[in-house]
């Protein structure tokens, strides 16, 4: 689950309540900070807090999980705590968040045409692009690919908001 992060419910509710976020669907949408505007899909998640009794035979404890997969592995997760087989866990409910598509698709712009070459002989050519910024280029080498580098302002935003709220 590579490029998601956990965010609380008790966090939404939080955020909600200060008119930080808002919702559709299960679609939340940053309302303040640097991220303002930025859309992000939520998918149910639990974090595995403590077993409650017993060995953590499954290693859950300090995991997170989506709902789904959890359904898949034939635990049932309801309120603040899991069984799984005979084991029973503390959780805490919330969801995992990922940067939407939507959000790109929304702010998209249309290709811009190609520039025409110089017409004339001998003329200067043309300025090389800007080179990415370091922040672009992993430990140095190539500037990411657009739709990565997309990705990591995304989650960045992110991140910086959730750090900036965590209170």
């Amino acid at each position: 689950m590579a490029g998601l992060l956990f965010v609380s419910q008790a966090m939404l509710d939080s955020w909600a309540g200060l008119g930080k976020i808002e919702f559709v669907g299960n679609v939340m949408t940053l309302l303040s900070g640097d991220g303002k505007g930025r859309s992000y899909a939520l998918e149910p998640a639990v974090r595995f807090l403590k077993v409650l009794g017993g060995a953590d035979r499954h290693g859950l404890v300090h995991k997170v999980k989506p709902v789904s997969t959890l359904r898949e592995m034939g635990a049932e997760a309801v309120g603040d705590s899991c069984i799984l087989g005979d084991a029973a866990y503390e959780v805490e409910p919330g969801f995992f968040a990922e940067a939407s598509a939507l959000q790109a698709a929304a702010t998209a712009r249309p290709a811009a045409p190609p520039a025409a070459a110089p017409s004339r002989a001998g003329a200067a050519p043309a300025a090389p692009a800007p080179a990415a910024p370091p922040s672009a280029r992993p430990f140095g080498g190539e500037a990411l690919p657009k739709d990565l580098e997309e990705k990591r302002k995304e989650a960045e935003a992110l991140a910086r908001f959730l750090l900036e709220n965590l209170t």
